[in-house]
């Protein structure tokens, strides 16, 4: 049996090929995305573990919100080095800045940096036993207005020695470069544009407190990095906040945070490549059908000449794991070089790695063989079953087809699982976080299997409205055609399924990323009374200087906004804090004031009213925050309600400075008198904007177009991944009508030799895929909207307030399905119109 297996196999190689592709794409993604994972996580863990090689230990301030976090971690007293290098004076003692600082584009303007790789400021320590720092060309950094770049970023843009360049440390301000460095050898830091300054330089720009650092780092050779941090630990003073953690501890923690940067990445990847192998399985099932259709006969020899139902069954199940080896094997190789294309594209996006082979793990080879032959082989039970039922009396008949069971079964399975997976899906959305996702994809799959075991029922009144016009359009051909795709309703529907996956998430993304864009317009106009608002990409923080220049001008009214986190209480989690002039901001932000006065004084805040309601908080009470430097009670003296943008603490400006590591802006709103002109007004505001590089000035309109072309990247980038998906579809379609060609060979011979042409037997092949391929669109947009209206509804109190259904959209996924069902039939329809008549009437 495993030979008649292995020549039934290799002797249909086109069938072994369609079928193995179904299997390859889904596998590539996953392998690829762990190939990818894995690289990215030994390349980091190399980079960071080589920049702080030479770091013993690590003193820094202690972050008392998200402790590994540097991000709000407050400075050091320079003093304290000067403590250390007293208590251990056989140790390397070195102060430390870190911050944000961008070189300027001089040909574009726009700071070099983004998301994925802002611009670090640092202080030279070129020569210092802690530092990694090498001069590539030019000199270091020494006197005040002097820098040195990562020589990659001064490669890629064409900086000079000694040439003027703008940096972006909050504000603009230009330094000279003196040199290119290097840091462990490597020209760059994960693409990162690095910046050199002096101590004093850094201190004044990045912490602005001139007798503070960022961290202190100590080396020795003498004493292990746990003993040398348990003693610094201990003599450290209690009054400086500080904590000790080893060199290996900061590279793994600055390895871990690039790496959860890019996790979205490798979570993305993932999703798509599970829907990819979810759609593979509903085509190699659809497949496997067809074959043990077609090979009734050679079944039924089978069991005339001694096998078993347990051996037939089994020979396919074999088959298909066969298929399921083959393609796991093809992707598994795909996907190494997909990982390859990948990390590429990062580069593109400026994340540039280190030199550092693919990391090929056992882990990856062993989840992709079993991905692809696992779903290959439950794909194929069903099929199997059906094929151990042929008798063996069927090898003496002209024909015989398989006894099918009633679809009632179906319809009640189907519109069962539908429900349920709808209800799921409702529920998961409805938990908060991500606690409910793994629900949610329960949910999503249990409809999709509910419609696609509902599909038969509905494939014919279905494809009948489908195909309407086509006997008035096409004649005999469109009349054809259309029996054609109702002939068989189990098989038309199990082809649509998989198409319908694809343009169901299409069309629930297309739904969503509208909604957000609708409720963003809402939100702006119902939560922001300002006329402009100033800001830069992401919300990162500027110099309070250009709010400060704007509040100068007439006939205007400004709310220059500062902020960060904090926990309140007891809270798990941290919630927003605003800082600023709470009675303008309420103004401008259109908050309602519920209780209390928000003219606030020094020691209170105002909070949102459900945010005091959870910490039990009332007027006049006093209210526990912890910043990351350390706990402070406050008193509260408002509470008010807002729209979708709105803080949930708001207190004054001078307060958050006692309490934060900066007080840059991250927001100006600017409110344009009855009187003033509005040209005028709009020409200050960019005129004060250019002083400070990457700053944004938008009115209202604007700022929501920009919001949406954001989400319209997004969601380009969905659309790609989901091709992969729709690619599949089309695959499974091609698979499916080249084997309804071969299926139908004698009934193909027969109408060509009463009459049908050529071309005319080509158009009846199309016609059929384009009424298949627009049955699998119109599935696939009603699941769909309703997997795009509960993830609305879902996430209303997220911010996405309002419903839109993108018509135009909808309309161009359904275009869509029938574009693919012209490109899908091109190759069975051609070796339909090329078959030999006689032939093919003589066949059996």
């Amino acid at each position: 049996m495993l030979r008649a297996t292995l020549r039934s196999l290799l002797a249909r190689k086109l069938r072994l090929l369609l079928s193995a592709l179904a299997v390859v794409a889904g596998v590539s993604f996953v392998s690829g995305t762990l190939v990818l994972t894995d690289t990215l996580n030994a390349t980091f863990t190399s980079l960071f573990a080589g920049i702080t090689k030479n770091v013993s230990v690590d003193v820094r301030a202690v972050n008392k919100i998200d402790p590994p976090n540097d991000v709000g971690r407050p400075p050091l007293p320079a003093s304290l080095v000067d403590q250390l290098r007293a208590k251990f004076p056989n140790v390397a003692v070195v102060g430390q800045i870190k911050g944000t600082a961008s070189p300027v584009d001089p040909a574009t303007g726009d700071t070099i940096s983004t998301p994925t790789t802002p611009g670090i400021g640092i202080n030279w320590t070129g020569g210092q036993p802690t530092s990694v720092q090498e001069i590539a060309t030019g000199r270091a950094p020494q006197a005040g207005g002097e820098i040195a770049l990562d020589k990659a970023t001064a490669d890629r843009y064409r900086f000079q020695l000694n040439q003027k360049i703008t940096i972006d440390v909050g504000k603009g301000e230009v330094f000279t470069l003196v040199g290119t460095f290097r840091m462990n050898g490597q020209d760059s830091l994960a693409g990162s544009p690095v910046t050199a300054f002096t101590l004093a330089d850094a201190q004044r720009t990045m912490l602005r407190r001139p007798d503070f650092l960022s961290a202190i780092y100590l080396a020795s050779d003498d004493v292990s990095q746990d003993e040398l941090a348990r003693q610094v630990a201990a003599a450290l003073p209690p009054s400086a906040g500080a904590e000790a953690i080893t060199g290996q501890q900061l590279a793994d923690e600055n390895a871990s945070t690039v790496r959860e940067g890019l996790a979205f990445l490798s979570t993305a990847l993932l999703i798509f490549a599970g829907i990819s192998v979810f759609v593979g399985a509903f085509i190699i099932f659809n497949t496997f059908t067809m074959l043990v259709a077609q090979r009734v006969r050679e079944l039924a020899l089978m069991r005339a000449i001694g096998a078993s139902r347990r051996q037939v069954q089994v020979s396919v199940q074999v088959e298909a794991a066969l298929i399921g080896f083959l393609g796991a094997t093809v992707g598994l190789v795909c996907g190494v070089a997909l990982a390859a294309l990948l990390q590429s594209a990062l580069g593109a996006f400026g994340v540039e790695l280190p030199a550092g082979g693919t990391v090929l793990l056992p882990r990856t080879a062993v989840v992709s063989y079993l991905v692809g032959v696992l779903v290959t082989s439950a794909a194929a039970v069903v099929p199997a079953h059906k094929a151990a039922t042929v008798p063996p009396i069927a090898a003496l008949r002209d024909s015989y087809t398989i006894a099918t069971r009633s679809l009632r079964a179906r319809a009640l399975l189907g519109v069962s699982g539908a429900l349920l997976g709808a209800g799921a899906v409702v529920v998961g959305l409805s938990r908060p976080g991500s606690s409910g996702t793994p629900l949610v994809g329960v949910g999503a799959g249990a409809i999709f299997l509910g419609v696609a075991a509902l599909s038969p029922v509905l494939a014919r009144p279905v494809t009948r409205v489908i195909g309407a016009a086509l006997p008035a359009l096409f004649g005999v051909v469109g009349r054809i055609g259309l029996q054609n795709a109702m002939r068989n309703p189990r098989r038309t529907a199990a082809t649509a399924s998989a198409l319908m996956i694809g343009l169901a998430l299409v069309s629930a993304f297309a739904i969503f990323g509208q909604s957000i864009k609708v409720s963003v317009r809402d939100t702006v106009a119902s939560s922001v009374g300002a006329d402009y608002l100033v800001f830069k990409p992401n919300f990162e923080q500027f110099s309070a200087q250009l709010g400060q220049t704007v509040a100068k001008q007439p006939g205007v009214t400004v709310a220059a906004i500062s902020g960060g986190a904090a926990l309140l209480a007891d809270q798990s989690s941290p919630d927003d804090v605003w800082a600023g002039d709470p009675a303008t901001i309420s103004d401008l932000m259109k908050l309602k004031v519920t209780s209390g006065d928000i003219h606030l004084r020094e020691g209170q805040v105002a909070m949102e009213a459900a945010t005091a309601a959870k910490v039990g908080g009332r007027v006049g009470s006093p209210v526990k925050l912890t910043f990351t430097s350390g706990d402070v009670t406050l008193t509260l003296a408002a509470t008010f309600t807002a729209g979708q943008i709105a803080p949930s603490v708001l207190m004054t400006q001078s307060e958050w400075a006692r309490h934060a590591a900066t007080d840059d802006d991250f927001l100006v709103l600017v409110k344009r008198g009855p009187d003033a002109d509005p040209a005028t007004v709009r020409s200050t505001i960019d005129a004060a904007a250019k002083a400070i590089p990457g700053v944004t000035v938008n009115d209202q309109a604007e700022f929501v177009a920009e919001q949406s072309k954001q989400v319209d990247q997004i969601l380009g980038l969905v659309y790609v991944l989901l091709a992969l998906a729709v690619i599949i579809a089309l695959f499974g379609i091609v698979n499916t009508l080249a084997l309804s060609v071969i299926e139908r060979t004698r009934e193909i011979g027969l109408l060509r030799a009463v009459g049908l042409r050529r071309g005319q037997m080509w158009v009846v092949i199309v016609l059929e895929s384009v009424v298949i391929a627009l049955f699998g669109a119109a599935l696939g947009v009603g699941v769909g909207s309703f997997l795009g209206w509960a993830l609305v509804t879902a996430l209303k109190s997220q911010g996405i307030t309002s419903f839109a259904y993108p018509t135009g959209t909808i309309v161009v996924v359904l275009i869509l399905g029938g574009v693919l069902g012209v490109a899908a039939a091109v190759f069975p329809a051609l070796r339909a119109a090329r078959m030999n008549v006689l032939k093919a009437i003589s066949t059996a």
